[in-house]
């Protein structure tokens, strides 16, 4: 045993004077009297009474010295030597990633981990201090540097694993700028799983992070099979039998397995085989002719044995090929633009002559069936259209008013925009063009010597319509068709009037990654909670299933144009692969986590224990002094 205050013991001198109150006697007044023969008793106390006596037993004086000597000896600390505990400053990482989420360690890895990391709390000694860093994508401090244990296991209880990979750049920065100027323990729980595919020395690039903490950092190793199966890819296309859907899955595992994989379309099950998947191979599984018409497709796997990470046996995918825009074309024939119109994916064509008879141009948006339109082209013929319209003019047909016409088309300069994109203008020639008074939001893409050839633009105020693109010539006067400039116009035109992504958004994402939707948009969680839009975009992506969007500005019961839907999927094969590589993580060839970590040991302090017990010797001899000790004997004592 030792102590960590040795001075503290030089107040053991109190005991001098403590055993010297025991050694004075009392002085008496010196009296005169006639006789002694009656105050025998009193000479007897004289005697007893000089200055000096000699030390007697005493239970009162044993009682007090034990009480000194148990303050003093609290008050030099002394401590022991505790294995496997934790002292002085002490920083714990707790992995998070999706791995951690694996059962072979009942009832979870992150589970375990948690039971680890309560235990280091309870071993925490008067004075010592920790913090936690939960590491997944973005690592946080679960609490600042404490000895509060209730704080620590509070912060810890409400903890949760990710469905992310750890960033363990960003949790050694944390670490190093938590500690500061100190040198705390820091001390790693965690699986180390993909770190086998990390960049390593023989690449080239930098060794894991962790090899930054050295020698003296602790690993708590966490996990105990690699055994697991995967969904790693699920894709949709369409074929003329109509859609087919591909379903890859894979054995991270060393031991051949089967696994049942069924395929769901729009909730109703589809198809379903069982596959047999050899150790560490991937089997593709294709299943054809599902309804083009189906908005999404789930692929589910079971397996009785060798899969302990459920979160990745789904994948979702939704069906791009059903979001179909529909497109009206008023025109007295242009065989160059229908075949330029018609060779674009996934656009309808409706050609008319005369505009379609309807009670009210505005409904055109907001009416299903046969009226529902995502484009208007215009090629020399007008129509009445709403404001949120998105219309291509081709010709005199732009609703703006004409102020002449120019011959001197010989090309000057091109603007960069979207439906610019591919093109060259250069080649081409025009008999003539119109002039017109444009408004200020619609921009001049190509500027010639006589004035602009193609404008673009969208009005303020409404983000998510009313696009234009206006072709201020009439096809025919020009050799434009003629030219390879012409489809690609065409198609980036209808690209940027009515895009197939719908508003930018994607077909799948992974969980926690951010959407462009515009502000006030509402989104249907997999779930079947609704969530508004906020004015920095939708990332509230962490349930992994189907997604549905209303965009702002869309009139029900239109969801967002072309594509609304779309899939969050956890697909990760690095935390699939959840075989336990602490070793690797570490940056180290050897890791012995028994050394590191139960013969590690701490200094425990004794000195409440002996404060305690001082406290109760104390209460014990001011009982005794209350309560009297034994009647003085003469004769026992002479």
């Amino acid at each position: 045993m030792n102590v960590l205050n040795a001075p503290a013991l030089l107040f053991a001198l109190l005991a001098i004077p403590i055993v010297l109150l025991y050694l004075l006697r009392l002085r008496r007044r010196e009296q005169t009297v006639s006789s002694t023969l009656l105050w025998r008793q009193v000479l007897l106390d004289r005697e007893a009474n000089t200055l000096w006596q000699r030390l007697r037993r005493n239970l009162l004086l044993l009682l007090q010295l034990i009480t000194l000597a148990l303050l003093v000896f609290a008050l030099s600390r002394p401590y022991v030597d505790a294995p496997g505990g934790v002292s002085g400053r002490h920083i714990v990482l707790l992995d998070a990633s999706a791995s951690m989420q694996a059962t072979d360690t009942p009832p979870s890895r992150f589970e375990v981990a948690r039971a680890r990391a309560r235990d280091m709390i309870a071993q925490l000694g008067p004075g010592d201090t920790m913090s936690i860093i939960l590491v997944d994508r973005a690592p946080r401090a679960l609490t600042a540097a404490t000895d509060n244990k209730a704080e620590l296991l509070n912060a810890l209880d409400a903890a949760q694993p990710s469905l992310h990979a750890a960033n363990w750049s960003a949790a050694i920065a944390l670490a190093q700028a938590t500690a500061g100027s100190e040198s705390p323990l820091i001390t790693v729980i965690s699986d180390g799983a993909g770190a086998a595919s990390s960049p390593g020395p023989a690449s080239g690039l930098p060794a894991s992070p962790l090899s930054l903490l050295g020698d003296t950092a602790r690993f708590v190793p966490i996990g105990a099979s690699s055994d697991n199966l995967a969904i790693t890819n699920l894709s949709l296309r369409r074929t003329l039998q109509g859609l087919a859907a591909l379903v890859r899955v894979e054995n991270l595992g060393d031991q051949p397995r089967e696994a049942l994989v069924s395929l769901r379309v729009d909730g109703a099950l589809a198809d379903a085989r069982t596959l047999l998947l050899p150790a560490g191979q991937s089997v593709a599984w294709t299943v054809s002719g599902l309804d083009l018409r189906a908005s999404s497709v789930q692929a589910t796997l079971q397996a009785d044995a060798g899969n302990a990470l459920a979160i990745d046996d789904t994948a979702y995918a939704v069906n791009t090929a059903r979001n179909i825009r529909r497109a009206l074309l008023l025109s007295r024939g242009n065989l160059f633009l229908e075949q330029a119109l018609v060779a674009l994916p996934e656009l309808e064509v409706t050609r008319a002559v005369t505009p379609p008879m309807l009670p009210d141009a505005g409904l055109l948006l907001a009416a299903g069936g046969n009226f529902g339109f995502d484009l208007f082209i215009l090629d020399g013929l007008t129509m009445t259209l709403p404001p949120e319209a998105n219309v291509l003019y081709i010709g005199a047909a732009a609703p703006f008013t004409v102020t002449g016409e120019f011959s001197n088309t010989a090309y000057v300069r091109a603007e960069a925009h979207p439906v610019m994109d591919a093109v060259d203008w250069r080649p081409v020639n025009l008999l003539n063009a119109t002039l017109f008074d444009a408004p200020a939001w619609l921009k001049p893409l190509v500027q010639t010597q006589g004035g602009p050839a193609l404008y673009a633009g969208q009005p303020i105020g409404l983000p998510d319509g009313g696009r234009v693109v206006a072709i201020p010539f009439d096809l025919r006067r020009s050799d434009l068709p003629l030219q390879i400039a012409f489809p690609v116009l065409i198609a980036n035109a209808v690209e940027w009037l009515a895009p197939a992504q719908g508003a930018g958004i994607p077909a799948s994402v992974r969980p926690g990654e951010a959407v462009a939707l515009p502000p006030n948009s509402r989104v249907q969680l997999p779930d079947g909670s609704v969530v508004t839009v906020g004015e920095r975009g939708f990332a509230d992506t962490d349930q992994p299933g189907i997604y549905q969007a209303l965009v702002s500005g869309a009139r029900a019961p239109v969801r967002a144009p072309a594509r609304s839907d779309f899939a969050v999927n956890f697909i990760n094969r690095s935390e699939s692969n959840i075989a336990p590589n602490l070793q690797a993580l570490a940056g180290r060839t050897e890791l012995a986590p028994a050394a590191a970590t139960d013969t590690a040991t701490s200094q425990r302090e004794i000195w409440p224990w002996l404060a305690a017990l001082a406290l109760v010797v104390l209460l014990a001899e001011w009982w005794i002094y209350q309560r009297g000790l034994p009647a003085f004997n003469p004769r026992r004592n002479t």
